[in-house]
């Protein structure tokens, strides 16, 4: 004679979300399930193992003596399995992407808001490196990086192309102004460790506006560039993507007419076989509208 197919794990953590939380509606939202579908799993538990599990009190339903019995019986092995389970159902709604700091905390994370407005079931888990991660073998489903898109094994979406743009405090700005014939000459030009190339590059394309043997404050990254030309400590050289708000508000001024495109931009990396496609095409949909306005913009930028 066949021995009989052991419980189900699902119905027995239904059971034991029902008994905790003391509500068909809440143990089904803790288990991402229906009120019906978690109903279903209970009922099935009771038919294989002959006895009824559950009882109506009033308008609840709470367990039989059976069903206490059986839940204490199993000591902490249905928490041991819980909590092995809990890492695969965040994962099931959670997009897990990889970027530099600067990129997330002056571009992405502020327009984050509007992503959970849209999916706020979805969740976003952000880490910040300097290195390009291996999407096949990392703990990672998408990135957005910054180059020229010329990675292999993967698919690369522009969202837009870097530019840069002096920029400083209104104060300072002035003085750079009234420096007619002399350039930026005894005002810092703050400088990140991170973009080194900057500077040069804008004085290959506009060697006026800086000439003479420049003051330099120097950094170690691009937000912290741009907190000290906010603070009034010189002028800095940031991409235009970044310096939006600072600029509405009036906390800093642009000291260019055009700002200077650079070949490299912020590119969307995702692998084809994804684990969650349905997901990140959501997530990618988004970023790449909200990347629009910027991507026009870099388009009509001299060069």
């Amino acid at each position: 004679m066949p021995r009989p197919a052991p419980p189900s794990a699902r119905a027995l953590l239904a059971l034991s979300q029902l008994h905790s939380l003391g509500s068909l509606t809440g143990a089904a939202e803790r288990l991402g399930v229906t009120r019906s579908a978690l109903s279903h799993r209970i009922a099935e538990l009771e038919k294989s193992l002959g006895i009824a599990l559950t009882r109506k009190a009033g308008r609840k339903l709470v367990l039989t003596e059976d069903g206490e019995r059986l839940l204490a019986s199993m000591g902490d092995a249905l928490e041991r399995i819980e909590a092995a389970v809990e890492p695969l159902r965040r994962h099931r709604g959670q997009i897990r992407l990889s970027t530099v700091s600067t990129f997330a905390s002056l571009w992405l994370i502020p327009r984050l808001p509007d992503f959970q407005a849209r999916r706020p079931g979805v969740e976003v888990a952000i880490s910040t490196t300097t290195r390009a991660v291996d999407l096949s073998s990392e703990d990672v489903d998408c990135a957005i990086r910054h180059g020229r898109g010329e990675w292999k094994d993967v698919i690369s979406i522009l969202l837009f192309a870097e530019t840069l743009m002096p920029v400083a405090a209104p104060v300072v700005a002035g003085r750079a102004r009234a420096n007619t014939g002399r350039g930026w000459r005894g005002i810092p030009l703050i400088r990140a460790r991170s973009r080194f190339m900057d500077w040069t590059r804008w004085q290959k394309a506009a060697p006026l506006s800086a000439n003479g043997s420049p003051k330099w404050l120097t950094v170690e990254t691009r937000a912290q560039a741009l907190d000290a030309a906010i603070a009034g400590a010189g002028i800095a050289l940031m991409d235009m993507a970044y310096i939006g708000p600072p600029v509405a508000s009036g906390r800093l001024m642009m000291l260019a007419d055009h700002p200077l495109r650079l070949p490299t931009g912020y590119y969307f990396v995702y692998r084809p076989g994804v684990r969650n496609l349905r997901l990140l095409t959501d997530f990618r949909d988004f970023v790449v509208e909200a990347a629009g306005p910027f991507r026009a913009a870099a388009a009509v930028t001299k060069s």
